[in-house]
């Protein structure tokens, strides 16, 4: 998964709350040497008893603590809850481990962009990799599987229809006009009234242009969904 191939190299997890916990579940089927490291001492009690032997608490601040681990030519991947701490988390195993691969989950496009800044060999954006997906469960179903529980799951993440009214401020606009990013949305696709309820995939490079009446497929968090609908109806300023 991620672009990595079943292997007997070692796995790092830092992480077993939500995301954490998830991707664990994930990595099993294909890595059977995973350690767990977390700064809870009730997630590490959660991990034990979930049957996870190597899991240590740990001071993630404590760079001679991070070193006890071992991490070197291992794979290291960040999967805290607080996107601050997996920040933090990648700029020091740069530091202080070699031949390692270090992965990150990011929540937004922002700390995307700071991951990859400060030297994340692969940065897994959820939003990013949400809106693929939905792409492939409607054109290859058969190969759709990877994401789910990481992304859906108490993420509070949703797909939502919503239509352009009149004079919106996207009127006339075209898809590469607008960052749907910079308000905490993927735009996924368009139905077109105009050509007859046929849905596009904005991932296939049409640059369609907004009309009144078209239907935008966006996924994002619900109060970002519902700050731009706010936005799109003119209820608030632009």
């Amino acid at each position: 998964m991620y672009g990595l191939k079943q292997e007997s190299r070692e796995i790092i997890l830092f992480g077993f709350g939500k995301l954490g916990h998830r991707i664990y579940e994930m990595l099993t089927s294909n890595f059977s040497k995973i350690t767990v490291a977390d700064n809870r001492e009730d997630i590490i009690n959660d991990a034990k008893e979930y049957g996870i032997d190597s899991a240590f608490y740990i001071d993630l601040v404590d760079d001679s603590k991070l070193e006890e681990l071992g991490l070197d030519n291992k794979i290291l991947f960040c999967a805290m809850d607080e996107m601050s701490l997996n920040i933090f988390l990648v700029l020091s195993l740069k530091t202080i481990s070699s031949n390692s691969t270090i992965i990150s989950v990011s929540t937004s496009s922002e700390s995307t962009r700071k991951l990859k800044f400060i030297g994340a060999d692969k940065v897994i954006d959820l939003y990013e990799s949400s809106a693929n997906r939905i792409v492939d469960i409607i054109t290859r179903p058969a190969v759709t599987k990877v994401l789910d529980e990481i992304i859906y799951i108490d993420n509070e993440i949703r797909i939502e229809e919503i239509e352009i009214p009149p004079k919106s401020f996207l009127e006339d606009k075209y898809v590469s006009d607008i960052d749907f990013r910079e308000f905490g949305l993927i735009l996924i696709g368009i139905t077109d009234k105009e050509l007859g309820d046929d849905f596009t995939f904005v991932s296939r490079g049409i640059n369609h242009k907004f009309d009144e009446g078209d239907i935008l497929v966006l996924l994002g968090e619900s109060q970002a969904l519902e700050d731009f609908y706010t936005l799109l109806m003119g209820q608030i300023d632009e």
